[in-house]
């Protein structure tokens, strides 16, 4: 009798233990793919404000950015970084921890249309399928 109490207790046990990963997993897939939303957004965001500080540069005489106005922003989960070449610009977004915080690697440029794709945490190129948020 205390073999078969014994075994139904790891029997539950067991599934209880199944039942909570299941949950983990679920927990940290919404939160990857929120963050991956947010980091979209973010550097669509942020491209649009650099567009603009680019084109009132360039039909300003001196033709000179405010870098102080240019601060890269956060996104939770993500490194954002920003690369200037001349008036051309690219914003792209990395996992901080990939696997554990995104999968999905963005890029915006100039033309302000978002890319992503799995690299593995290096940054994502302008070949790259554009981001639906899907």
């Amino acid at each position: 009798m205390l073999i078969i109490l014994l075994v139904l207790v790891a029997v539950f046990v067991g599934i209880l233990a199944v039942h909570g990963y299941k949950q983990w997993r679920v927990r940290l897939l919404q939160k990857i793919h929120d963050n991956e939303y947010n980091a979209a957004v973010t550097i669509w965001e942020y491209g649009r404000m650099v567009k603009n500080e680019v084109e009132a540069a360039v039909r300003a005489s001196g033709g000179a950015l405010d870098f102080k106005r240019l601060a890269v922003p956060h996104s939770p989960g993500y490194n954002v970084s920003l690369e200037m070449i001349g008036a051309y610009f690219r914003v792209y977004a990395v996992p901080k921890k990939y696997k554990r915080t995104g999968t999905l690697s963005f890029l915006t440029d100039s033309t302000l249309s978002v890319r992503a794709a799995d690299r593995s945490g290096q940054n994502a190129t302008p070949e790259d399928d554009e981001y639906r948020g899907d």
